[in-house]
């Protein structure tokens, strides 16, 4: 199989995690021309396992980057690490030939034969720009599993698609605003369930434990311009899942509490205009569906 493709990781403070991911990337039937594992500023062990790791393995490269004090501090924080190190990352490889690049985070591991799956069906559409498989969370329910959404920690892009979209941007949920992009861009954004990888140590179905969480994600909601009515919709949905009502409540409470200090919405325009279209769209076809399913009342 003739697909080369280059692999970018950010890792901050990973010691714990990174061993177990670069021994899954080793033992793929498919190996990347070059693997660049970024250090964002790590002050563990990361960057001398990035080091060893390279001295076995001829195609990873490492990278360190050093935080910005600002961005330590902005409430997308995490974004604009990771995406200043994945960015970092793509740098280092742009004179290699290279169809696809793939992002990966530090604590996931995949299934042997991930990569060579997710290309196999990425060169069967010449249009599929944006593709991934099913992210399953592991001592935790749930994960990215939405045929129509690429979740973040494992993603491919065809290389025609990255240029087109301009890479990763900095604000908000920067998986949900390169998929959007690349819609935007008229390419196809596929996940396929069936092709597994692996996220662990994710936070646990607790209250004390997604009650911060979905309060900071109600806020990215809020900076990448997410509707209101979208809003209440999503936190609903929330509030029936465990922990029934904290959590959802926290993600409304989170989007408000945004909303009310008017922090700023720093996409661009076109991909604004056209998010919240998507959104209203969304929004339309769940109510038309519970409008005309049996049992349905027209009150």
């Amino acid at each position: 199989m003739d697909s080369p493709f280059v692999l970018i990781t950010p890792a901050y403070n990973e010691e714990k995690r990174l061993q177990r991911c670069i021994e899954s990337v080793a033992a793929q039937t498919l190996l990347p021309l070059r693997w660049v594992i970024v250090s964002d500023g790590s002050t563990d062990r990361t960057d001398e396992i990035v080091k060893e790791a390279a001295c076995r393995h001829p195609f990873i490269s490492y990278l360190r980057l050093e935080r910005p004090a600002q961005d330590r501090r902005s409430t997308d924080r995490i974004t604009k690490g990771i995406v200043a190190a994945v960015m970092a990352g793509v740098e280092t490889v742009a004179s290699l030939d290279y169809m696809y690049l793939a992002k990966m985070d530090a604590d996931v591991t995949l299934e042997p034969a991930f990569f060579e799956k997710v290309l196999r069906r990425m060169e069967g559409d010449p249009r599929l720009g944006l593709a991934g498989g099913g992210i399953y969370n592991v001592g935790a329910p749930g994960g990215f599993l939405n045929p129509e959404f690429v979740g973040g920690p494992v993603r491919v892009f065809r290389r025609e698609c990255w240029k087109s979209i301009g890479g990763l941007l900095p604000v908000g949920h920067e998986d949900a605003t390169s998929a959007a992009s690349a819609r935007m861009k008229g390419w196809t954004v596929r996940c396929f369930p069936e092709i597994k990888a692996y996220q662990h140590d994710v936070p646990r179905n607790t209250a004390r434990e997604k009650i911060p969480v979905c309060f900071h994600l109600g806020q990215l909601d809020y900076i990448m311009g997410g509707l209101l009515s979208f809003e209440l919709a999503r936190s609903g949905t929330r509030m029936l899942k465990h922990p029934l009502f904290p959590a959802g409540g926290s993600m409304l409470l989170g989007y408000l509490w945004a909303r009310v200090r008017r922090m700023p919405i720093e996409l661009p325009p076109d991909l604004l205009e056209f998010m919240q279209a998507e959104q209203r769209r969304k929004l339309h076809e769940k109510l038309s569906w519970r409008a005309v399913r049996p049992g349905a009342s027209n009150v």
